[in-house]
């Protein structure tokens, strides 16, 4: 099914890029900046991004509507304070009466992979050189949530004498592919004919019935059109 959705999408791409092209030519663009993860909490709490961006292909349909194809990757870091927050080795200490609780957290990069297909509207113009648009799509969407070590360190005090004690705990990651829909708006600057600088913000939410993926990127980017 899912397989089906992916060739649907880029069956209705290529067929309009046929049938659009000739009149409104086709531009690429692309993009990079900053993600915002949501959920779950494992993926919101405990990642930072890394780096990541995507391309596009986009067909004009009309002077306002265009038909874009997307391709994107993000790949995400561990944020080890975020780990150390949200377990509080303090609170094990005070518990358990140890002398001091120690952690250091690792894990390989996640990765998120997500193909589009999505709308953008223009729908005016703030001046000659600024036009604000609308975007929204559905696609496929894989996410891949490595898992966290947590090595955790405690010493106890016994007859002026340190005993240091290592537990290996884990958070469980994994891997799921689903449909996700998309949505956000931004700002298109003209620099020449041919030429564009934007930036926008989007909410993207993967579909599936497990680890609920979503996320917000904000990035920058340049299209130019052929």
């Amino acid at each position: 099914m899912k397989r089906l959705i992916f060739l649907s999408l880029l069956l209705l791409l290529t067929v309009t890029t046929g049938n659009a092209q000739q009149d409104y030519g086709v531009e690429v663009s692309v993009s990079s900046g900053l993600v915002f993860p949501s959920s779950p909490m494992t993926f919101a709490n405990y990642w930072n991004i890394q780096y990541g961006g995507g391309v596009q292909v986009g067909v004009p349909l009309s002077q306002t509507i265009t038909l874009l194809g997307s391709l994107e990757h993000y790949q995400f870091k561990l944020n080890q304070q975020g780990i150390r927050d949200g377990f509080d080795t303090n609170y094990m200490r005070d518990i358990w009466i140890f002398k001091s609780v120690s952690m250091n957290p690792s894990a390989d990069p996640s990765m998120v992979t997500a193909v589009s297909a999505n709308v953008r509207v223009s729908p005016s113009r703030l001046s000659a050189v600024l036009s604000p648009y609308f975007v929204g799509g559905v696609g496929v969407l894989q996410f891949s949530l490595s898992e966290i070590k947590l090595p955790t360190t405690s010493v106890l005090s016994v007859n002026s004498s340190d005993i240091a004690m290592t537990a290996q705990q884990g958070v469980t990651g994994g891997v799921e592919t689903s449909v996700f829909f998309q949505f956000g708006m931004g700002f298109a600057v003209r620099m020449s004919e041919s030429f564009d600088m934007f930036v926008e913000a989007r909410y993207a939410s993967g579909l599936n019935s497990g680890l609920r993926t979503a996320y917000v990127p904000i990035t920058g980017g340049i299209k130019l059109r052929l």
